[in-house]
């Protein structure tokens, strides 16, 4: 039997978890960042995010995003 992967998660999900931050790990140089996307609509899937992406350190594109469940509670870094 074969399971279905499970839809990904978009950012009204991720809003309605308490999370207004994505992290953007660049691939390349492994510099990372907490991004505020309170902009950005709720039905936008959090892994098409990384296409809007650029590293900041080296200019990659080469990125990774994932919610920021660390910044859950609301702290800062």
């Amino acid at each position: 039997m074969s399971e279905q992967p499970s839809p990904a998660m978009d950012l009204a999900n991720m809003r309605k978890n308490g999370v207004r931050h994505v992290v953007a790990y660049c691939l390349v140089c492994n510099h990372s960042a907490d991004v505020l996307v309170d902009h950005l609509p709720e039905d936008m899937p959090v892994p098409s995010l990384k296409r809007r992406m650029r590293c900041s350190a080296c200019g990659s594109r080469d990125i990774d995003v994932r919610p920021a469940w660390h910044r859950k509670d609301g702290r800062r870094g």
